[in-house]
């Protein structure tokens, strides 16, 4: 991203976008040209920008650019050789392929310890900041000074150039001259921005651009100013192959044809059989493919009519049977205004143009270029359009036209594939078209002229946004048999076509500004929910969105600061952006509801098509939106201020928790209530630390230590009050301090509630089996019927003797554990508190179970029925005796089919939290086993756990049969474990499962019993039968995999997974690495892709999930493993693969953080060493040693100690460094990968923030000096355990022996100095130079000499022992060894051990000696 985009002339210097929005200059028009090779994975590309500066002093202007190589600057015409271009990712791979990176010192000297350190080099990894390097990876071309710059009027330049009002500057109404600068670049293997596929057959090959990195993907393969504040509008060019047999060709005009052609691989043409196949097949469909316009056919010249008609003719003959003859199609945005022409000198090419007349930022240009399927969506009519067509099919047929441009045409774009055909399409987005209809109607119109939907397999994320299409992942596409993916296909698609809206066409200001935009399109698909799915389906959705932000938002940052110090660039495939996308939109929706409060506000229905209307309209400037933008808008919808409110919610986390307290007072006809905010004391309760992953919850709690967490939320609440009879009263309170205390008047006569009990009493004790409807009409005779309420309850069902006797259930009148006369006697149903929904928040509430059962039967309200569940899980779970009660009324309100789907899935949830108690599992028969009764008695045989054939007509059961094996899963007694009997009940589900006659497919439902069997398994080493079986129905379900494929090879994926689960507690035993690595190293290895659909998806996940188990098991501490997998990372030909390669060792990390690292491929020598000394020191210990005191720690000691550890995030990192610490192979290629240049933007970041996280930074580098020769250690023992060390001179070792020194001396000299120099030539000199020859000359002359030392001598050559020197590799000396009594000093690379003597290292081999056990003994009797 350019921060620094111009530098004026005189005065103004160097501003950045951080701190100054003004810049020197604004972009009007781009203008861009590829030429696209996709064999070689290149494009020469130029780039026309027009600019309008807005200073006359504008001298330099800053572009970005990013792996591009320019070859020529033109500004008006001129051409320029005065530009710089500063890129760190050129430079950095041209040092790595030259071989030089070693000479760097951060490189040679240092290792992941100080990647901080690198990572400053890369502006784009960086917060922009006055002190960073923000002009890194940027072109600053200088303006001539023959360019004059004077200032024109506006309306001189509409011919000029697509202007749009917003370029303007705001105080003037004349802009100045325009400059026009043109870059010629070329780009060769890009890592970000632009991926090639061409990993399959060449009709299979693509070019297409990806954005998941915000700010940071567009300058990869373009020179521009990639910011989302800088638009302007766009013309794009593309030269590309005719046909895919002309990939790598080129047919110049006047250049003479090569006899050889491109011949096609037998091979090839075999596996597009299936290519051939669907062509014939959609031949209707496709028929406009690459034919949208036929006044751009390419026209041929006369001179090569002949040699073009023999063309046309083996073409036409061919076009049938050969892939190879498919057109090759341009897919980008703005398809509607897509034109092709014939290239003016590559008879083999042609060129194909679009334009833009939006406004829209780089990031937002996307394009696709490959042999693809187009298909036009048909347009759907409403309900009550063919009512109205009927009495007014004149009108109608009159102005046809006036219609036509209210419709917005969709296109779908696919590769050929067997599995992706016309019901496929129609089966997945045939909903786009009611997508975009709803959002145009509700919020206004829509920005382009058209929409594109392009799917490919190497889509890194589910979608990718630009200006009128979104690019998908192939995995969204799913046939009318599977059902389980029709909410999140349509979920996702209605998510990417609301952003077109709020996210392309408006775009954040700044980076904390992204949650408007990701809030209004969250808010906008939401609502589209409602309208396709139903009030109950939204309801639903937003109670368990609402639930899912009350539990996480305890350790995140605020929505609206989420990215103060986030790291960057902010990328869509990480977990950054998921929190948000889950709160923003349910913060618009609580703002929504209490904006509406008033009669005088319209809500989110009036801000939302205000602000799009302002950003087409020009008022709001460059169509960008901010927090206090939007707040604004709010406030004058709203007639209101808002400022609470963006406070607490966009600007604080966290989220309230009320205690409330109620009592009926009978004296003054009131209910007293006190509700007091507990948020601070108890958000944190009963959380996992890392409970969504150890790295992105650690690297969030490193950046955002301190959160801004919220203590007193303020507002209005409403609370609803069913009295007695059953009327219900809305009451409205102000919240404003931690403790809130309330008297809500009563309104209703005291005795109509118990007149209703009584009736309920007596048909309580005739003892017939009737539902209330019927006791009600009974008791419509009675003379005092005007004071009975008649109730119409939801779950009377299973209320006979005969079924509560079979069910094993309590009287359906009995709703409450406590006093039956405290039931009678009460004042009211039950209590509301936020009916309207206006808070994020958790209620207790100290109301009695009858009301909540009451409440559960009686409110018709999806978010109170699930309010009522909720009360009875969180009794279940927090009480220490099960009740029978209230497992009767969950199960009865999961057999009542009136109830939503949600409601009845979770009260079956709620049913799996009973703790199953071992000692009397028989005396209880509620819980698990209403649970399994459930199951039984909707999808088993009668009294048989045997299953019937799978029937999915009908979707209410089946997302209840889906639900229940998972919480039977759930289940656990009193140690923790699953009970027997719910395991093999699951078990005979996984074994009984038949499909035969469904017409729907089961690969997802056998997905989920397949873990569900697996999860029931865990933590329960004493079943070793159940094991042996759930093995062997593992092994049965890979075969039949490997025999009939099943969708996306899910169940084979499933079963690495559960065996992955299985191997880390020690129930599954890897028999060979081979095993592991079957679908890493052998893609090919399952079956034809012809008879599975999804095959490559499938493969993709498989070899991703080899990867995960291969490091989890050892692998991640194994050098020859971590090879392979980062080739891989690197060198893999399917980007889908690099790229989430990085995903699968995040996954491996947070899983060891969760559990443990096996060490089976283990070669780090130094834990190794650890480990062996470890062994060797608990050995020693039972010698024993009168001088050390050792205090030996349990291991429950151990285990408590890390479990203390785990209870914090710190301490969780910290027990995470220790482990990485001696991790040495993951760190050096971890090293070398952050510096090569083939890691793309999103692997860089990945790692940098790895390792930032298991590792600490360190600010210090290590440097290497070099020496000109090797000096020699000397020791000198200075006494009372005291010895100097100090380097030998170079001088010295040339000198004579120091005997011959002596005899110079005078020999007044005392004896103790010539003892001592003695001692030190003794002791210091391990080899002598010459040694016999050196000495003989002394000896002969120096016998003065040798006289003076001859009492002494013979006593120190006594004691003399050899010093040693032990080298391992190129290890480090950091151990030394003293011996007082031998008088010797030993250096060693390793820790010295009295039974593991060294005794040959090289760099090819190591001999080791061991001292054995039965070896001490026989020295211990020699000594005795």
């Amino acid at each position: 991203m350019a921060y620094y985009k111009s530098t004026p002339k005189v005065g103004l210097g160097s501003q950045t976008l951080a701190t100054t929005p003004e810049t020197a200059f604004k972009i009007a028009h781009q203008r861009v040209s590829i030429d696209l090779d996709l064999s070689n994975h290149s494009l020469n590309g130029s780039a026309e920008i027009i600019l309008i500066p807005l200073s006359d002093k504008l001298e330099f202007v800053t572009l970005d650019c990013k792996e591009i190589q320019i070859t020529d600057v033109i500004v008006e015409n001129r051409r320029c050789d005065h530009y710089i271009h500063d890129d760190p990712y050129r430079w950095y791979a041209d040092k790595y392929s030259t071989g030089k990176l070693s000479e760097l010192p951060l490189f040679d000297t240092n290792s992941v310890e100080q990647a901080h350190f690198l990572r400053n080099k890369f502006a784009e990894l960086n917060l922009p900041s006055e002190s960073s390097d923000a002009t890194r990876s940027q072109v600053t071309i200088r303006i001539p000074p023959s360019v004059k710059i004077t200032l024109q009027e506006a309306n001189a330049l509409s011919s000029f150039t697509p202007i749009t009002p917003s370029i303007r500057t705001p105080a003037q109404d004349t802009i100045y001259s325009p400059i026009t600068i043109k870059i010629n670049y070329q780009l060769q293997n890009p890592t970000s921005g632009l991926q090639f596929d061409t990993s399959r057959e060449q009709h299979l090959w693509t070019a297409c651009t990806v954005n998941t990195e915000w700010n940071a993907s567009a300058s990869h393969w373009l020179p521009c100013v990639d910011t989302m504040e800088e638009k302007c509008t766009w013309e794009l060019e593309f030269s590309v192959p005719k046909k895919v047999k002309d990939i790598g060709t080129h047919n110049v005009i006047g250049v003479t044809k090569p006899n050889k052609r491109r011949k096609v691989r037998d091979d090839n043409v075999k596996n597009a059989d299936s290519g051939r196949h669907i062509d014939q097949e959609d031949a209707p469909i496709s028929k406009h493919r690459s034919r949208r316009h036929a006044d751009g056919e390419p026209n041929e010249d006369d001179h090569d009519d002949e040699l073009d008609d023999d063309d046309e003719e083996d073409d036409d003959e061919e076009e049938e049977d050969n892939p190879f003859n498919r057109d090759i199609v341009v897919c980008a945005s703005e398809f509607s205004t897509g034109k092709e022409a014939p290239h003016p000198t590559d008879l083999s090419r042609k060129l194909v143009s679009f334009q833009i007349f939006n406004p829209v930022a780089p990031h937002h240009i996307g394009w696709a270029v490959g042999a693809f399927q187009a298909w036009t969506l048909p347009q759907i009519k409403t309900h009550g359009e063919p009512e109205e067509e009927s009495d007014e099919t004149a009108a109608i047929a009159e102005i046809p036209d006036d219609e036509e441009p209210d419709v917005i045409p969709i296109q779908v774009y696919t590769l050929p594939s067997p599995d992706v055909d016309e019901r496929v399409i129609l089966n997945s987005t045939l909903v786009a078209q009611e997508i975009l209809d709803f959002y145009a109607r509700e919020f206004g119109s829509y920005s382009f002229t058209s929409y594109c939907l392009l799917f490919l397999p190497s889509i890194p994320d589910d979608s990718t946004d630009f200006a009128g299409a979104t690019f998908c992942n192939t995995r969204l596409l799913y046939p009318p048999e599977i059902i389980d993916l029709t909410f999140s296909t349509t979920d996702k698609l209605s998510w990417a076509l609301a952003t077109q809206w709020s996210g392309v066409n408006v775009t954040p200001l700044e980076l904390n500004d992204i949650w408007c935009c990701i809030g209004m399109a969250g808010y906008m698909s939401l609502q589209f929910s409602k309208h396709l799915m139903g009030l109950n389906e939204f309801k639903y959705r937003v109670k368990t969105l609402s639930e899912r932000v009350a539990d996480r938002d305890w350790e995140k940052p605020p929505i609206a600061g989420a990215f103060a110090h986030a790291s960057m660039p902010v990328t869509s495939l990480s977990k950054e952006l998921e929190f948000i996308k889950l709160k923003a939109p349910i913060v618009l929706y609580i703002l929504d509801r209490r904006m509406t409060k008033t009669e005088r506000s319209f809500g989110m229905s009036r801000v939302l098509p205000k602000i799009f209307l302002q950003a087409m309209s020009g008022d709001l400037p460059n169509s960008t939106i901010s927090t206090s933008h939007f707040q604004h808008v709010c406030e004058r919808v709203n007639k209101n201020k808002l400022e609470n409110f963006f406070k607490e919610w966009v600007f604080g986390s966290g989220v309230p928790i009320f205690r409330i307290t109620q009592r009926f007072n009978k004296k003054r006809m009131v209910v007293e209530m006190g509700i007091r905010q507990c948020q601070v004391q108890e958000i944190a309760q009963d959380k996992t630390v890392g409970a969504e992953g150890f790295q992105s919850s650690a690297l969030s709690h490193i950046t955002y230590p301190n959160t801004n967490l919220i203590p007193v939320f303020t507002g209005s609440m409403t609370i609803r009050i069913h009295e007695a009879d059953g009327t219900p009263y809305e009451h409205i309170v102000e919240l404003k301090d931690t403790f809130t205390k309330l008297d809500i008047q009563y309104n209703t006569k005291y005795k109509r509630l118990k007149r209703r009990r009584k009736i309920n009493k007596s048909a309580k004790h005739e003892g017939k089996d009737q539902t209330p409807f019927e006791t009600a009409d009974m008791a419509g005779a009675d003379e005092e019927n005007e004071d009975i309420v008649l109730v119409n309850c939801l779950g009377d069902v299973l209320m006979g003797a005969k079924d509560c006797q079979q069910w094993n259930l309590t009287d359906p009148f009995m709703t409450s554990e406590g006093d039956e006369f405290q039931q009678q006697n009460e004042a009211f149903e039950w209590i509301r508190i936020d009916a309207d929904f206006e808070w994020v928040c958790k209620v207790y509430i100290n109301q009695p179970d009858y009301m909540f059962a009451s409440q559960l039967q009686q409110d018709r309200d999806v978010e109170a029925q699930i309010d009522s569940i909720r009360f009875f899980q969180d009794v279940v779970m927090n009480s220490n005796e099960n009740s029978l009660i209230y497992s009767s009324i969950l199960t009865r309100t999961a057999m009542d089919d009136r109830y939503f789907y949600g409601v009845r899935v979770e009260a079956c949830k709620a049913l799996s939290s009973f703790i199953v108690s071992q000692a009397n599992s028989d005396s209880f028969m509620g819980g698990a086993k209403h649970l399994i009764k459930i199951f039984q008695h909707y999808f088993c045989y009668e009294n048989s756990s045997i299953p019937f054939n799978n029937d999915f007509s009908s979707y209410q059961r089946y997302f209840l049969q889906g639900a229940i094996p998972h919480l039977l899963s759930q289940v656990k007694n009193d140690n923790d474990v699953c009970p027997k009997f719910v395991k093999r009940f699951l078990l005979n589900i996984v074994r009984y499962n038949e499909n035969a006659e469904n017409s729907y497919d089961d690969t997802i439902y056998v997905v989920n019993l397949i873990r569900s069997a697996v999860t029931s398994a865990l933590n329960d080493p004493d079943d070793e039968p159940f094991y042996r079986d759930l093995l062997h129905e593992l092994r049965r379900f890979k075969n039949l995999d490997q025999w009939i494929p099943s969708y996306q090879l899910l169940v084979t994926k499933c079963i690495m997974d559960q065996h992955l689960r299985l191997a880390v507690d020690g129930y599954f035993v890897y028999d060979d690495i081979s095993q592991i690595l079957e679908y890493a190293l052998n893609e090919s290895s399952t079956s034809s892709p012809g008879i599975c659909r999804h095959f490559r998806e499938g493969m993709q996940d498989l070899l991703l999930t080899s990867f995960k188990i291969l490091l989890v098991e050892g692998g991640i501490k194994n050098r020859e493993a971590l090879k392979l997998f980062f080739e891989h990372m690197l060198f893999h030909p399917d980007p889908y693969i690099r790229v989430n390669l990085v995903g699968s060792l995040i996954d491996a990390v947070n899983f060891i953080a969760d559990k443990r690292c096996l060490d089976i491929f283990d070669d780090d020598f130094e834990s190794l060493h650890t480990t062996a000394d470890t062994v060797v020191k608990a050995e020693a210990l039972e010698l024993g040693d009168a001088n050390i005191i050792v205090e030996s720690f349990s291991a429950e000691t151990a285990n408590k100690r890390e479990m203390q550890l785990r209870g914090t995030m710190n301490g969780l990192i910290t027990l995470m460094r220790r482990k990485f610490a001696t991790y040495e192979p993951l760190k050096h290629i971890t090293w070398d990968t952050l510096h090569s240049p083939l890691a793309s933007v999103y692997q860089k970041k990945s790692l940098f923030d790895l390792v930032r996280v298991i590792y600490q930074m360190e600010d210090r580098l290590c440097v290497r000096l070099t020496i000109p020769k090797d000096r020699k250690l000397m020791a000198k023992n200075m006494g009372k355990g005291v010895v100097k060390l100090r380097r030998e001179g170079i001088l010295k070792v040339h000198l004579t022996p120091k005997p011959k020194i002596n005899v110079k001396r005078k020999p007044s000299m005392t004896p103790k100095s010539s003892s001592l120099k003695v001692k030190l030539n003794a002791t210091t000199v391990k080899k002598p130079s010459s040694p016999a020859k050196s000495r003989g000359g002394v000896g002969a002359g120096g016998t003065a000499a040798s006289d003076s030392i001859a009492p002494v001598s013979p006593k120190k050559a006594k004691k003399l022992v050899k010093s040693s020197i032990t080298k391992i590799g190129s290890l480090p000396l950091r151990f030394i060894k003293i011996s007082p009594h031998r008088r010797s000093v030993d250096l060693s690379a390793v820790s010295f051990n009295e039974n593991v003597r060294i005794v040959k290292s090289n760099t090819r081999s190591l001999v080791i000696k061991i001292r054995t056990a039965q070896n001490r003994n026989a020295s211990k009797k020699e000594a005795s």
